[in-house]
């Protein structure tokens, strides 16, 4: 940590030059961009999830799946296109639905690589979510019948090496109480890095106060891992492509946005006025400004040693009419007739009835929906689905 703290002073007030001048979201197509022989980039669309595509001459090495079912489909499409070799192995660099929900599309034949923590997770999927993992593709309910994820997967505890074809790919996994499974993949004859969840660009990271996506702490652990690793190429959970400047562009923010908040603990303000004064207006072209509530929160139980949020979730049941879809479904809200806006997110492990998947939702359908309420808890991207039906 001291080693960041060096770097960041060194380098933060260059870096703040640049800051204006950053592209903050990636296109509105997906590209596919070659970064080494055999290696590509599935640089997701408006700051989407990445992907990254290692060709060998035992079978593709997939990182993470594609942001919902038709950039999957793209996904595979693009493989499709560098390659005759099947996809063998895909590496989960996250165990959250843009980077996990495309595996159903691949496995099997091809076998999950997780972190332990995360196969932990997936032994304990419910049924809802397993059927919700077999119906995601249409097209591969049938080769899906009497599946789970668990029966697809290998784990690993810390770091493992694949020898594949003269490649050599190296997971690794930075130890910390609250990396819940993160795994980057990086290619050392190539230079070549997928960050996982340390590795935003041009995106306000996603931390959350109950340290489901882990911590300020963890991320810096992780960047000082990567750092060292001296990368060439970058490809991040989200955003452009970039390289190790990059990955120290995000010490600069993560500590930048500690020593705020610790600033206005210092002067006794409450939390509630610490969410409402925090921002990172020096990052002001960066995408997803809605994390700073959580961010704010979570910065504060961490130098509080409070530790994680635990949360009371509360099922509850609606009806009614869409009227706004963002994000090719995966935000939507419905009036259900009281006059009150409900947001609701449909994730991975959401159930959908009705329609193909969540691309096909639009302002004007009717819908029945199970959804989670966490007690106490700002659900700032909208509550969860457990299940939503489209009705005809």
């Amino acid at each position: 940590m001291q080693g960041l703290l060096r770097l960041a002073t060194a380098g933060f007030l260059a870096f703040l030059g640049l800051a204006a001048a950053a592209v903050a979201m990636t296109g509105e197509k997906a590209e596919f961009v070659k970064l080494a022989d055999d290696v590509y980039a599935y640089v997701g669309k408006r700051n989407d999830a990445n992907a990254m595509v290692i060709v060998t001459n035992q079978g593709v090495v997939l990182v993470d799946t594609g942001n919902n079912q038709p950039d999957t489909r793209d996904l595979a499409e693009k493989i499709r296109s560098v390659t005759n070799q099947p996809v063998r192995w895909v590496v989960i660099s996250q165990y959250h639905g843009d980077h996990f929900g495309g595996s159903p599309y691949f496995t099997p034949p091809a076998t999950l690589i997780v972190h332990d923590r995360v196969a932990k997770e997936l032994r304990e999927m419910k049924p809802y979510q397993i059927k919700s993992w077999r119906k995601r593709f249409p097209e591969r309910t049938a080769a899906l019948e009497g599946l789970a994820p668990k029966d697809m997967m290998m784990s690993i505890p810390d770091r493992m090496t694949l020898n594949l074809g003269g490649k050599r790919i190296e997971l690794i996994y930075v130890d910390d109480e609250y990396n819940i499974g993160d795994l980057a993949v990086w290619l050392p004859d190539a230079g070549v890095l997928h960050g996982a969840f340390a590795a935003y660009k041009d995106r306000h990271p996603d931390i959350r106060p109950d340290y489901s996506h882990g911590t300020t702490t963890t991320m810096l652990k992780q960047l000082e891992a990567l750092i060292a690793l001296k990368p060439r190429v970058v490809v991040p959970a989200h955003g452009p492509l970039g390289d190790v400047r990059d990955l120290q562009a995000m010490v600069d923010y993560v500590l930048l946005a500690r020593q705020k908040v610790r600033v206005m603990m210092d002067k006794g303000l409450p939390l509630a006025e610490i969410i409402k004064q925090f921002h990172m207006n020096e990052f002001r072209d960066w995408d997803r400004t809605s994390h700073f509530d959580w961010m704010a929160e979570t910065i504060f139980r961490e130098l509080q040693g409070l530790g994680p949020i635990r949360i009371k979730i509360v099922d509850r049941d609606a009806k009614g009419v869409i009227t706004k879809v963002t994000e090719e479904g995966r935000y939507f809200s419905i009036d259900s007739g009281d006059g009150k806006e409900l947001r609701l997110r449909i994730g991975s492990d959401s159930n959908i009835e009705g329609i193909a998947d969540r691309t096909k939702l639009r302002v004007g359908q009717k819908v029945v929906a199970s959804y989670q309420v966490p007690e106490g808890f700002n659900p700032a991207l909208g509550y969860d689905i457990i299940e939503v039906t489209v009705e005809p």
